[in-house]
């Protein structure tokens, strides 16, 4: 008789599990990624406005 053990055992649930795990592992990527959108184009646009100041002071020394 098969039980759930052996049945984990055999190579064919080993990749079906994989394929899950696999399937999961996409999943939980696209969610992190999905959520952290706003945070990353946050950043970016601190960034982005921080590298302008900066530039600006630079032109500002150099030009005084």
């Amino acid at each position: 008789m098969w039980g759930f053990k052996n049945f984990l055992e055999t190579e064919r649930a080993q990749a079906s599990i994989e394929f899950v795990l696999v399937t999961g592992g996409v999943i939980v990527a696209a969610i992190a990624i999905f959520s952290l959108q706003g945070t990353i184009s946050s950043f970016a646009n601190v960034s982005t406005n921080w590298a302008e100041q900066e530039r600006n002071a630079t032109i500002t020394r150099i030009t005084r």
